[in-house]
């Protein structure tokens, strides 16, 4: 098993949250959801992924980057450091994966200077705990596009609103063990294609949507 570097996650607010620096499982032997798997179908089809730099904001099963990875490079946080181990013990080459939430200002420092051509989040706001927080990763995630880089989620995906919470659990392969288990959050998270026209317009950014992907072009 691969020991995790563990940096406590700071953040801009004072909201309450489970402290993602504990052991946690979460989507790591899960299939991966229609949500992400419309991204995966739509980069492929429609994008020449060759020599790009990629962030996956919420790697999951890491199946997005074994699907990718070829002739790319991806960098992928999450806050379950369950998928992290899995993600690092697939040992891919040029990936790299972090325990880290995108909400704190860790994610910016981790990530300074750094430029992506395609950014992959399924969730932009959906698990954003309050609008400071929110508006913080906004403003930061738009910084780290390249020039003519992408910001893509699934339509599916900004309907979505919950909270996770660790849950005690357990599993005859695992015994008891946390893992995080979604709620019901906040239905003001629910990201409209009006709030994406106004994302745009702010960031200067160029949209485009479809019936299951939207993003946003630098």
């Amino acid at each position: 098993m691969r020991i995790l570097n563990i940096m406590k996650n700071n953040y801009i607010c004072n909201c309450d949250r489970p402290n993602f620096e504990n052991s946690y499982s979460y989507w790591e032997d899960r299939n991966s959801t229609t949500d992400e798997k419309d991204i995966i179908n739509y980069l492929i089809n429609n994008f020449n992924l060759v020599n790009k730099n990629i962030l996956h904001i919420g790697i999951g099963n890491s199946l997005f980057a074994q699907m990718i990875i070829k002739k790319n490079f991806i960098y992928g946080i999450s806050v379950s450091s369950n998928e992290v181990i899995k993600g690092k013990n697939l040992n891919l080459d040029n990936y790299k994966v972090f325990l880290c939430d995108k909400f704190s200002t860790n994610f910016c420092d981790l990530f300074y200077n750094k430029k992506f051509d395609v950014i992959v989040d399924n969730n932009i706001k959906s698990y954003s705990c309050c609008k400071i927080s929110y508006n913080y990763f906004i403003d930061n995630l738009f910084k780290m596009l390249n020039h003519k880089g992408i910001l893509i989620t699934s339509r599916k995906g900004m309907n979505w609103y919950k909270n996770i919470v660790p849950k005690l659990s357990f599993s005859l392969k695992r015994l008891f063990h946390y893992k995080l288990k979604e709620i019901n959050g906040n239905s003001e998270n629910i990201m409209s294609i009006d709030e994406a026209k106004f994302i745009s317009s702010k960031y200067s950014l160029n949209l485009k949507f479809d019936e299951k992907i939207c993003f946003f072009e630098k």
